[in-house]
């Protein structure tokens, strides 16, 4: 069931439509929005689904329709179970938009659920014609960003690849850490990670018995400290060291960007 968000009011201004939207948040990051951006945004949020941890927000294969910004909680997107082990090709945090690399094509390639109990906004997929057609610098942000996450995504592809189980991990703590701190940057270095072990067990390719033998042992070399469902990272150089990490949420570039004088207004 759908329902107006009563938290997002086109009639605000931007700095207090950026506070009640994750969203906003995460875009005003990389460029500032204008009070007629904001607007778009907020009209992308101008409804709710309420879905339940397991509820699915995407199905494999269906017809694409609706691109949806989760406004609370985690999901993941996963590939159909392959001798009953699913492979997580990603996860989902507040303020991202799930669906967008999946514009250019008609049905969805992997399921969607949530993690958690959340929150989504679906939006159709002809909403963001508007934004081409009347705001290029918008267009432009979005392009960027969903840019940015095809390249972390090959970052993590690698990881997999290359990297053993503890660079595996160090490499999806550190993930983890930088985008939450794209939406909340006094996060400091203790974070919620909701994730199960089952959880990270399909993100890495490795067992459950696995992850639990990581985490231990990261805890006991005083890499990080785990107070359930909180991870606090106490040596973030020493991890960034062990795999080379890269913050590419710091390197989105926008010197390319239109500058407002050629946006049509939204």
């Amino acid at each position: 069931m759908q329902q107006s968000n009563p938290n997002i009011d086109t009639s605000l201004s931007r700095a207090e439509a950026e506070k009640m939207s994750c969203f906003a948040s995460r875009l005003n990051r990389y460029a500032e929005l204008d009070a007629d951006e904001m607007k778009f945004i907020a009209r992308m949020e101008e409804t709710e689904r309420r879905v339940v941890k397991g509820g699915a927000v995407m199905r494999q294969n269906a017809q694409i329709e609706d691109l949806f910004v989760l406004k609370e909680g985690w999901a993941i997107a996963s590939s159909r179970p392959s001798n009953d082990r699913a492979q997580t090709v990603r996860v989902y945090l507040p303020g991202e938009v799930i669906g967008l690399p999946g514009l250019g094509v008609k049905s969805a390639p992997y399921d969607v659920r949530m993690v958690t109990d959340g929150v989504v906004c679906p939006f159709p997929k002809d909403h963001v014609t508007a934004v081409y057609a009347r705001s290029p610098r918008l267009a432009a942000l979005f392009m960027a960003i969903s840019g940015l996450d095809q390249i972390t995504l090959k970052d993590r592809l690698a990881m997999m690849g290359a990297g053993d189980a503890r660079q595996r991990m160090a490499h999806f703590l550190l993930d983890v850490h930088e985008r939450l701190q794209i939406t909340n940057p006094n996060l400091g270095r203790r974070f919620r990670l909701p994730l199960r072990q089952v959880d990270i067990a399909e993100v890495l390719g490795l067992t459950k018995v696995y992850v639990n033998r990581l985490l231990r042992s990261f805890t006991e070399d005083g890499l990080i400290e785990i107070e359930r469902p909180y991870v606090r990272i106490l040596q973030p150089n020493q991890l960034r060291e062990m795999v080379d990490y890269q913050n590419r949420y710091d390197d989105l570039d926008t010197s390319w960007f239109p500058s407002r004088a050629t946006s049509n207004g939204i």
